[in-house]
């Protein structure tokens, strides 16, 4: 398998951000970029072609995990890395997580820290409406976390009936099978809160992550029920 990493992209209607996080993927290292088109009404396809050394594939509107699969699909790297279109990898972010997969054997995957920051457009009025959380976190985000290709020869990829909180159930998957992943100190995701956030409250996000959560709940109590270790 290439020693080398693939960082999918998916994006629908995101010309705004799109031409930095391609940017910041090409600036960490990423030996191949692929973005996932998925139906996008805005020039974000073209942003795309236009890019140098960028895989690009156009898909109907059927959502991030599928635009996910399509990518993993595509890819040829041994380790697999996401970044949403609104957002930035941080400067080591991509060295880190590999250094900690080819130290650690055992780990199957590698995040860090996750910071926030408010996008420049918005003004005083929309800042205030969003909450930015202060410091940096641990968070297995798409954006945050380095996976080894043969997580998904095992497990598969991201469930596309979920379209909203398909990395939560990816995440559940992933310890069910039994993987370990690496915690890093450090900040490895800039995440850009703007006013089209998918996941920024709303009824409609609360509604896909509670459908997630009860994928996952169903998923287990299976597995209690065969007798398997959850």
């Amino acid at each position: 398998m290439p020693e080398h990493v693939s960082v999918i992209i998916p994006c629908r209607n995101g010309a705004a951000y799109l031409a930095q996080a391609i940017a910041s993927a090409r600036l960490e290292g990423a030996h191949e970029i692929i973005v996932v088109d998925d139906g996008s009404e805005d020039a974000s396809a073209d942003i795309a072609e236009s890019a140098d050394a960028v895989l690009l594939h156009r898909q109907p509107p059927m959502g991030a995990a599928a635009a996910r699969n399509a990518g993993i699909a595509m890819a040829t790297g041994g380790y697999i890395g996401f970044l949403d279109a609104d957002d930035l990898w941080t400067q080591g972010s991509l060295a880190c997580r590999l250094s900690a997969l080819k130290h650690d054997p055992g780990a199957a995957a590698a995040y860090g820290h996750v910071r926030h920051f408010y996008s420049p457009e918005l003004d005083a009025a929309s800042r205030a409406a969003i909450v930015c959380p202060s410091g940096a976190q641990p968070v297995r985000l798409p954006g945050s976390i380095l996976f080894r290709r043969e997580v998904f020869t095992r497990i598969g990829g991201f469930d596309e009936t979920l379209k909203i909180g398909e990395m939560f159930d990816f995440i559940a998957k992933f310890g069910e099978a039994g993987f370990a992943a690496v915690c890093l100190a450090d900040v490895v995701l800039a995440r850009r809160l703007h006013a089209r956030n998918m996941t920024r409250g709303g009824n409609a996000s609360r509604s896909g992550y509670l459908h997630s959560l009860k994928a996952v709940l169903d998923r287990r109590r299976m597995l209690v029920a065969s007798g398997k270790p959850t």
